[in-house]
């Protein structure tokens, strides 16, 4: 099956409850700052 047609979602949730490692919280923020649903479209998928 090919990406074509498939959908994708991100959910940008910043959460660090029951976490010990400061900036766990900053996941949602790194993935926009890489590109990655620019990155997931270039695939074909549907963000």
């Amino acid at each position: 099956m090919g990406s074509e047609g498939r959908v994708v979602r991100l959910i940008g949730v910043p959460i660090d409850s029951g976490q010990s490692r400061r900036g766990v919280d900053m996941g949602p923020s790194a993935i926009r700052y890489a590109g990655l649903q620019a990155r997931l479209r270039g695939l074909g998928l549907e963000v």
